[in-house]
């Protein structure tokens, strides 16, 4: 049973990591969008990403508090010390390499968090000008499907 128990926490600390992985790239992108071009669409596709990774992280979410309970863990899943009593919670004998796994998923996540703030403020400096991009892009897209409307031909040149 124990053994069990370690395996299906290595397995959520295995999926989580990879969906950090996969988070911290978007944020990546994002912050690229931002700055250096400004690209509204590409900020909006990254964001619409995104919110399928996030999504996936909220099922993990579930995955795992199905197995708490078998901890009796009640912390918040994330903080500090939900972090520190679930590495006390299995001895060296138990599990090797599950203390190591626990330590990098807190490194990853704390890095992801502290990069998304990063992305934050950038997006804060640079709301008028990505507001600004938005309604350009309203307006080309609506003068696009008035032409459509009259008559207008492909925009595509085949």
């Amino acid at each position: 049973m124990r053994y069990e128990l370690i395996d299906t926490i290595e397995d959520l600390l295995g999926r989580e990591q990879a969906f950090y992985k996969t988070l911290r790239g978007m944020v990546s992108r994002e912050l690229e969008a931002i700055l250096l071009s400004a690209d509204m669409e590409e900020l909006l596709a990254v964001l619409e990403e995104k919110q399928d990774v996030i999504s996936n992280l909220q099922l993990l979410a579930d995955a795992w508090a199905d197995a708490l309970p078998m901890l009796n863990l009640n912390d918040v899943r994330g903080s500090d010390e939900f972090w520190e009593k679930l590495s006390c919670e299995f001895s060296e004998e138990d599990c090797k390499g599950l203390k190591e796994l626990i330590a990098t998923t807190r490194v990853m996540a704390k890095d992801l968090m502290e990069a998304e703030a990063g992305v934050q403020v950038e997006l804060e400096k640079h709301v008028q000008q990505l507001r600004d991009k938005m309604l350009q892009m309203k307006h080309v897209r609506k003068a696009v499907t008035g032409y459509a409307k009259m008559g207008g031909g492909r925009l595509d040149s085949n």
